[in-house]
């Protein structure tokens, strides 16, 4: 599956990752749910997640889920309801440890993010369209049986973000 955020309006690298990947999925952490319903008529076969951020305004849209891919629960947010800020990671772990997730997904910081804390995996796939600190990312994560078999960053064009930070086989 692959994991986007923050892409503010502009769809034309979801496209072209949804277009090389050919995912089974596609999770859409805020900041622009508009787009996420844009790939989903799109893409009408595919399962697309989605969750609102700090700059959507759609009550039908939560600020957070847990969704259970493959058998592998992940709690997913936009990160500003968490307090989440480039230097912390404010309470998005125990939120994630008390809806029973060992893998938490964010965005809102549009920085790349993978870390272990307090048991829990913790991913930010950075911004599509807006990064800040490097380039446009998405994350692609492969889960199935109950286990995340793979997780990558990967740069617009699909290329490893920050091959130093790969985990395999963490789940």
């Amino acid at each position: 599956m692959l994991v986007f955020s923050d892409s503010h309006g502009r769809t034309l690298a979801m496209y072209g990752a949804i277009e090389r990947e050919l995912p089974d999925a596609v999770i859409h952490l805020g900041d622009c749910v508009e787009d996420a319903r844009d790939l989903m008529r799109s893409y009408p076969e595919l399962t697309i997640w989605h969750v609102r951020g700090n700059n959507d305004y759609e009550p039908d849209t939560p600020f957070s889920a847990v969704i259970a891919p493959g058998g592998v629960p992940m709690y997913l947010t936009h990160g500003h309801k968490e307090r989440v800020s480039w230097s912390s990671l404010g309470v998005l772990p125990r939120r994630a440890r008390e809806a029973g997730c060992r893998v938490a997904l964010y965005g809102h910081t549009h920085r790349v993010l993978q870390e272990e804390a307090d048991g829990v995996l913790v991913l930010n796939p950075g911004s599509i369209s807006l990064p800040r600190g490097g380039p446009a990312s998405y994350a692609r994560l492969v889960v199935a049986e109950g286990r995340l078999f793979d997780v990558a960053m990967l740069d617009e064009e699909g290329r490893p973000y920050r091959a130093d930070k790969r985990m395999t086989g963490w789940i």
